[in-house]
């Protein structure tokens, strides 16, 4: 489906006005307030030397992917199976169909709204479950391991550090955090809004 030019400059529209209001909503003390750049970035800087670290970023990472693995593995053969992964309900949506459309409507959004902070998705993020499960699952046995979990979320940490430091100084500032943040919320609301416009409600994704 090809969105008019129209719904294009409607929703570049109404991105443009969600990043307006935001500064104003902190002002007011809106809902902004429950996860502000600031205290998320002062929870991970742990040795409070006002810039994060890779390692900062990964602390933890082993009991964080086993606590994963303990929750989504209900038969608990310490591997978490296709059908235990599907069980989660944001594994459940397939957009896999709707990919190409959701990328250039992020793109026309982008170009619309001139907010550079967004950043076009790839087409592997609108994956179906099952082949991000595949992906996952490294050793080909149908399970995921603790290991692959770990090394998963590593690789997704890792990356993330790389985006975000954006002086590849290695190390993360307050400022750079929070462009990251504020380009992954204008990200997210561009992708939510696009999925709205291209699914169809009766379509069972």
């Amino acid at each position: 489906m090809k969105l008019s030019i129209i719904n294009i400059a409607l929703i570049g529209t109404a991105l443009t006005a969600l990043t307006l209001s935001n500064p104003v909503d902190a002002r007011k003390g809106g809902k902004s307030k429950k996860k502000t750049p600031e205290i998320m970035f002062a929870r991970i800087d742990v040795d409070e030397s006002t810039t994060i670290t890779l390692d900062e970023l990964l602390a933890n990472i082993d009991s964080r992917a086993q606590k994963k693995l303990d929750k989504a593995d209900t038969d608990t053969n310490s591997e978490i199976e296709l059908s235990e992964f599907l069980a989660k309900k944001r594994n459940q949506t397939d957009l896999s169909t709707y990919a190409a459309a959701i990328v250039q409507c992020v793109q026309d959004a982008k170009d619309a709204s001139g907010d550079n902070s967004i950043t076009v998705p790839d087409v592997d993020k609108f994956a179906s479950p099952e082949d991000k499960f595949s992906a996952l699952d490294t050793d080909v046995n149908g399970g995921l391991s603790l290991s692959e979990i770990t090394s998963a979320m590593t690789t997704h940490r890792t990356d993330t550090f790389t985006a975000m430091d954006s002086d590849t100084s290695s190390d993360v500032t307050l400022d750079e955090f929070t462009v990251y943040f504020e380009g992954k919320k204008a990200t997210r609301m561009a992708v939510k809004t696009c999925i709205n416009e291209l699914v169809d409600d009766s379509d069972p994704v």
